[in-house]
């Protein structure tokens, strides 16, 4: 069964999720066990495959946080094989116009709202266990996120927030600062500009806004507005948990 992400406390409160990009079930499964609402599986940017994908969202199962999968393009027939094997959404990179938008989202709706193909025995409906009910509130409870990483994008934020189906505007905060013109500048004023602009666009037409945070800027983030809450990743916490190892194992130098 797919654990969907509460669209209602989506609405009202913040929900906590992480980046997993090591393409490592074991990985999944510790981060499904400590308490996260969503998971982003990358298969944008991350290690795993496509022949990942299964084992990925199985070390999911039981726990109470929502997979969510990032793929490379707005590609329905990838998107068709991440919804059937039983993701609770997909995250979309780089959507800059509400027609991408549009089309990210009929990729992932059933007929009439969409375009997904309808199969019985897919891990998504239990193997056709409870096809019905998966069925009638897929296209509801699905989550469809699109990333905004670019100017034409930001400037784009109200017509895509006001696209039906659209849950998520998600910031991704590196490709948008170096779109921007500043690599990694995260205080500058284009910027942060550009991060009031979705997320206003985003509360004019009830969405929610998302972004990669950093430990230094989640409060602020926060503060902003930002519902959707990425913190750091499964590599990063990996390297620096090993760093940390060598350097006291070594001492200071």
């Amino acid at each position: 069964m797919v654990t969907w992400i509460d669209k209602k406390r989506l609405r009202q409160q913040v929900l906590a999720g992480t980046f997993l990009n090591l393409g490592s079930p074991t990985a999944v499964e510790i981060a499904a066990g400590l308490g996260f609402d969503w998971l982003l599986i990358d298969l944008e940017h991350g290690s795993g495959s496509w022949g990942d994908l299964r084992s990925l969202l199985l070390a999911c199962h039981g726990a109470s946080c929502s997979p969510i999968v990032r793929i490379r393009s707005i590609d329905p027939d990838v998107v068709k094989f991440v919804l059937d094997s039983g993701a609770a959404g997909i995250m979309f990179p780089f959507v800059s116009t509400a027609e991408a938008a549009q089309a990210a989202v009929q990729a992932c709706k059933y007929p009439p709202w969409g375009n997904r193909g309808v199969a019985h025995v897919i891990r998504a409906t239990d193997y056709g266990g409870n096809w019905r009910s998966y069925f009638e509130t897929a296209n509801e409870n699905g989550l469809v996120v699109v990333q905004i990483e670019t100017p034409e994008g930001v400037n784009n934020a109200e017509e895509i927030a006001a696209i039906d189906g659209v849950d998520v505007l998600f910031v991704g905060p590196l490709d948008l600062s170096v779109n921007l013109g500043c690599p990694g500048d995260f205080s500058s004023s284009p910027f942060t500009q550009s991060l009031r602009q979705v997320i206003d666009a985003a509360e004019k037409h009830q969405k929610a806004a998302g972004i990669l945070s950093r430990p230094e800027g989640i409060d602020h983030h926060r503060e902003m507005g930002f519902r959707f809450l990425a913190l750091g990743s499964d590599a990063g916490a990996v390297r620096a948990g090993l760093a940390e190892a060598l350097h006291r194992i070594r001492g200071p130098r």
